[in-house]
């Protein structure tokens, strides 16, 4: 059996970011770069639009920026840069848009994983291909429903009076039924699914319009408190950031995580547990 439970743990980091990006006011879309090899998270980035007052500010050119600044590629050559990023795996929560897509492209990410699809602007095989058949694989559907439960509840319960989004269970959203899960051959060939997700999930979610979701072991559920790694969470490069105005609060932001977002049964099912 093939497990994913290292790909869930990172995805688990990016989902806990994007949710710190609603207690700050921006869409929660989040993702993170991994140095694999030595088992590292090196940046994190967030959606920005709404403080830069710049809707180019996408989670991926805020990770990408920290780590031109943070080792010293600012001024390297284009060599450099792509040795430096070419070692490198994103996780992202949605799929990236077209820009964010190519951008990866051209400084030359190892692989990318992202949880939900993005219908509109999906770059990386929803809408269009924008990364082409030459670069990066682009893998799809770990912790979907995760990431689209967080953006549900971002546009639920907007509010411009209220000057600290308050963020709880929505009886209107936690009864709305998820999406069926991607059509994962739109992204990767059968072999490269083959390799990613073993062939025991190949029959299954294949080329197939299906409401299961894709779980860390074959046959198990999982809820995020058991999938994320808190000790990487604590080691997150400028993880300050993400309380501008509270002290951290990294196990009261799990345990809240933990009872907001929905968890996944040993069948592939999403459900809400009740308090």
């Amino acid at each position: 059996m093939t497990s994913l439970q290292s790909r869930f743990s990172y995805m688990a980091v990016a989902i806990f970011v994007a949710y710190r990006a609603i207690k700050i006011g921006e869409t929660p879309v989040a993702c993170i770069f991994v140095d694999e090899s030595e088992g590292k998270i090196l940046s994190f980035g967030c959606n920005n639009t709404n403080e830069s007052l710049n809707g180019t500010r996408h989670a991926e050119f805020e990770a990408i920026d920290k780590i031109m600044c943070q080792y010293n590629l600012l001024d390297s050559n284009a060599k450099t840069c792509a040795e430096f990023f070419g070692r490198l795996t994103v996780y992202v929560t949605i799929e990236p848009c077209v820009m964010c897509a190519r951008a990866l492209r051209q400084i030359g990410v190892k692989k990318v994983y992202f949880g939900a699809a993005n219908d509109r602007f999906g770059g990386n095989g929803t809408t269009i291909k924008a990364q082409g058949e030459d670069s990066y694989p682009s893998v799809g559907g770990i912790m979907r429903v995760e990431a689209i439960h967080l953006l549900r509840c971002f546009y639920i319960q907007q509010n411009d009076s209220a000057p600290v989004p308050k963020i709880k269970k929505n009886k209107e959203i936690i009864g709305k039924e998820f999406p069926p899960n991607l059509d994962f051959s739109l992204y990767l060939s059968d072999e490269v699914f083959k390799e990613e997700f073993g062939k025991e999930r190949y029959n299954i979610f294949y080329s197939n319009e299906i409401e299961q979701e894709i779980t860390s072991e074959l046959g198990e559920g999982y809820n995020f408190e058991d999938t994320i790694n808190k000790n990487q969470l604590v080691s997150l490069p400028g993880l300050e950031t993400l309380y501008p105005n509270s002290s951290i609060n990294v196990e009261g932001d799990i345990s809240t995580l933990s009872q907001l977002l929905p968890a996944v049964d040993a069948q592939g099912s999403a459900y809400f547990r009740v308090d």
